[in-house]
């Protein structure tokens, strides 16, 4: 069991923030915004030292982004 989920990590698909802009619907700029007010992070980097994000990663950006729309509208 561990063995597969040690492989299914290694195959993980990472995103460039071009890429996790286009799976969210939201510009690049957009994202780095987010990852400047704390409502992204990447889990990774690549060899040169880019952003890489995973699919966990997009889901948790949107949570995020989410929960911080309905404080805004509460407030």
């Amino acid at each position: 069991m561990h063995e597969l989920w040690y492989r299914l990590m290694a195959e993980e698909r990472l995103y460039s923030i071009t890429e996790a802009a286009a799976k969210l619907g939201v510009s690049p700029a957009t994202i780095a915004t987010w990852i400047r007010l704390g409502i992204a992070k990447a889990s990774r980097q690549d060899e040169l030292g880019r952003n890489r994000y995973t699919d966990s990663d997009l889901v948790d950006m949107e949570r995020r982004f989410q929960e911080r729309q309905a404080q805004k509208r509460t407030r």
